[in-house]
């Protein structure tokens, strides 16, 4: 009988009910139609006030599956979800390393994702999903980089690049309330980077103010000297990047 329960508990129907309650949620919902899949974080670039991004990630299917003929793709969006260009990369390391700056996106200083796919030809049977979680450094005017690893999961692709989708993390009917576990108090500046997560229109709260994000879309909001920052959606996993400066110096982690 626990086994017969638990089962029907995994089906899509029930999860997606479930999930419209709140009734213990399932955050993130993997693909049941692409099973050889890359996944990716929306990951931040900066070219925007004198930032530059370094983009660090390994060649998981040749460190970890000894595919030799593995390369991966790198695609840019605006932060209107507007493509801007896609980098394939055939000459990987175990350990790779990408400068992103306002050349290498067409000059253009401003914000937005991007999205790693790992790609192979290779017969990995029917059941391999992998997500390179990354590291993302971020460098103002020059200074040292910052360091911050992958947020959420946003877009996922075959490994033959012949399908993909988005929309892993879901939604509830009822809002909910993430806390960040921090004091913001004493800082010049806050930022907070959202990238909509879903497949739907996003809406959020930060206090009084009100956002909302399209699929793909995503925005920095600038915030100050809060003392706690609670952001109120029906998304069941709605974390930021944070960016907080003081005294010429910055640092960035996610909630």
């Amino acid at each position: 009988m626990q086994l017969l329960i638990k089962k029907i508990a995994r089906l899509s129907s029930v999860i997606t009910f479930r999930n419209l309650i709140s009734f213990r949620p399932v955050w993130i919902l993997k693909n049941t139609e692409n099973r050889v899949a890359s996944v990716s974080d929306g990951f931040l670039w900066r070219t925007d006030n004198g930032f530059k991004t370094t983009f660090k990630y390994a060649d998981i299917l040749g460190l970890f599956y000894k595919k030799e003929n593995s390369f991966v793709e790198v695609v840019f969006y605006s932060k209107n979800n507007n493509f801007i260009k896609k980098i394939t990369i055939n000459q990987l390391d175990y350990s790779n390393e990408l400068l992103i700056d306002k050349d290498l996106l067409n000059g253009i200083e401003g914000y937005g994702v991007f999205y790693i796919f790992h790609r192979s030809d290779s017969d990995f049977g029917d059941d391999l999903i992998i997500s390179n979680r990354c590291y993302l450094g971020f460098s103002m005017e020059g200074g040292l980089s910052s360091f911050v690893h992958g947020n959420t999961y946003v877009r996922y692709q075959r490994l033959d690049g012949k399908g993909g989708g988005s929309g892993m993390i879901q939604n509830t009917f009822f809002k909910n309330l993430y806390r960040i576990q921090n004091s913001f108090l004493g800082f010049s500046k806050t930022e907070l980077f959202f990238v909509n997560p879903t497949s739907k229109k996003l809406k959020f709260s930060i206090g009084l103010d009100k956002y909302t994000l399209e699929e793909g879309c995503s925005i920095l909001i600038d915030v100050k000297h809060k003392k706690e920052i609670s952001i109120l959606s029906k998304c069941l996993f709605l974390r930021p990047f944070i960016f907080n400066y003081k005294d010429g110096y910055f640092d960035v982690y996610h909630g």
